[in-house]
């Protein structure tokens, strides 16, 4: 009887190591979880900022822009758009880039001449 006691206070013994032990796997796989977030949202916010990625969205932007006016251009072929009757400026693409300069400077000098609103008084 005295050795099924000590077998008895053993295996109570062993359990409370064994949940001490799984409390502090617990605590440490989510100081873990939580550090490995932290590191995950520093990198991301890193790659934002990086030339890396501005090149990426520079790419993606040109590839984007270039299938929607070849597919913009099909379009006006494809209805048998005539370009003789209609000239349409947009499709010069030297000549639309030079007129987004021009009217992106004009609006640099626009913003420039205007003073900004003063507040409201309370």
């Amino acid at each position: 009887m005295s050795e099924k006691k000590a077998l008895e206070g053993e295996k109570a013994s062993m359990r409370a190591e064994l949940d001490e032990t799984k409390a502090r796997a617990t605590e440490e796989a989510e100081r873990l979880r939580s550090e490995a977030t932290k590191v995950w949202d520093l990198g991301k916010g890193a790659f934002l900022i990086s030339s890396e990625f501005r090149t990426l969205c520079a790419k993606k932007a040109l590839g984007y822009f270039k299938v929607g006016f070849s597919s913009c251009l099909a379009q006006f072929r494809a209805n048998d758009y005539s370009e003789e009757e209609h000239p349409a400026s947009f499709l010069d693409l030297r000549k639309a880039l030079m007129d987004m300069a021009d009217e992106e400077a004009a609006e640099e000098e626009e913003d420039a001449g205007t003073t900004p609103p003063s507040s409201p008084k309370l």
